[in-house]
């Protein structure tokens, strides 16, 4: 399942801890706010190594899942990349012409 997660916390030192854990887990997105491509086994364990570093009555932690439906309908502007454990990669020139039937 593919989650975003996004937090607001106020004290350095408790942030930079969060983000280094999100790290692990995922690809970050925006300063606080990382897209991981996990299990529910991942999630959890996430969740449990999130909240032993959190100040539950300051810290805000948001998880949101994105179900292949919700993936289909993402629209990225910009220089947005969205990345996804896959079996397989799509290549594309940065002309942005599809180069899938070159051979390699």
């Amino acid at each position: 399942m593919f989650w975003v997660v996004s937090y607001d916390i106020p004290n350095d030192k408790r942030r930079r801890k969060v983000s280094d854990i999100l790290e692990g887990y995922g690809r970050r997105s925006q300063y606080s706010v990382f897209e991981c491509d996990i299990d529910d086994a991942k999630r959890i364990k996430l969740e449990m190594r999130l909240i032993q570093v959190i100040d539950k009555d300051e810290d805000d932690v948001r998880f949101y899942p994105l179900n292949e439906a919700d993936m289909q309908r993402v629209r990225l502007l910009g220089k947005a990349v969205m990345e996804r454990k896959c079996g397989f990669y799509i290549i594309q020139s940065e002309t942005g012409r599809d180069r899938s039937d070159e051979p390699f």
